[in-house]
């Protein structure tokens, strides 16, 4: 049988990668294809709503559902030739507990799309690869997440990290295991919420104390304001890191403030909000 794939998805999808694999396995063809190319069975998936205007025979995505793939297609390992990665990719750590309104992990959880269980790097992992990419969402609220380190430093691997880490979460044995762990850029964090700063602010120092290279989220236009927003990017800069904005909402006034961060023009000012007031005066 001949098995198109379609996907929104800019860099690799993980549900397509396994029904590849299963239906490669079992003496199909099968592509990625546009909406136009025939094929015996169509799958999609999508991360946005507009691919529904696209027919599929077996559709889901988060765009459309939240559903899980079959059992004996859901443990398949990916095929890793079809979106050309040079990393493994996959979950050790599905479940999120935190009910975050901008996101749509919590509504994922809540339709029993997610599995509170651990599982191995092995269940995914190419041997081919010194990379690999973890999807959990959030993986220090895994009680077994130290042996997910210790999987990817026995196979001595560097972490292409597309997710983040809980800083609410950190302590000290946390803090420690992501300093030994060989990133491909920087570590992931964020700060999304005002009312997170007393559990930030700890993760901040600890974050601090063990050296780490890290680049820290700020979600802006969601539930703070411009102020706020400031506010938190000059604490992470007091902290000795990066902050990088997240616009919930794509204002004018948030896509200005983004590019003065990006631009860190506030690097030669003694505050944020001095730097701020010159970068908007200029404009």
């Amino acid at each position: 049988m001949k098995i198109k794939l379609m996907t929104d998805a800019p860099h690799h999808n993980l549900a397509l990668m396994r029904v590849s694999a299963y239906h490669k396995a079992r003496g199909d063809e099968v592509f990625l294809g546009k909406p136009m190319d025939s094929a015996d069975i169509t799958y999609a998936s999508w991360l946005f709503q507009d691919g529904q205007k696209y027919p599929a025979d077996i559709v889901g995505g988060v765009g459309i559902s939240f559903g899980r793939l079959p059992p004996e297609i859901d443990c398949v390992k990916p095929d890793y030739n079809l979106f050309n990665t040079d990393y493994s990719l996959g979950y050790t750590w599905e479940y999120c507990p935190r009910d975050c309104g901008f996101c749509v992990v919590p509504k994922l959880r809540k339709a029993g799309g997610l599995e509170k269980k651990h599982h191995s790097i092995g269940n995914f992992h190419d041997s081919r690869f010194k990379k690999i990419c973890l999807l959990n969402s959030n993986t220090f609220s895994d009680p077994q997440w130290r042996d997910t380190f210790e999987e990817i430093w026995d196979a001595d691997l560097i972490v292409h990290d597309e997710g983040g880490y809980d800083l609410r979460l950190m302590d000290d044995e946390k803090a420690d295991a992501l300093a030994k762990t060989r990133f491909e850029k920087q570590v992931h964090l964020a700060w999304d919420g005002m009312g997170d700063e007393p559990e930030i602010i700890k993760g901040l120092r600890l974050a601090r104390k063990y050296k780490l290279d890290a680049m820290i989220y700020v979600l802006m236009g969601f539930n703070t304001n411009l102020e706020e927003d400031l506010y938190r990017c000059q604490k992470i800069h007091d902290f000795g890191f990066t902050p990088f904005p997240m616009l919930y909402k794509q204002t004018k006034g948030l896509r200005m403030f983004r590019r003065f961060i990006y631009l860190r023009y506030y690097r030669s000012y003694p505050t944020l909000e001095a730097a701020w007031r010159d970068y908007k005066s200029r404009r």
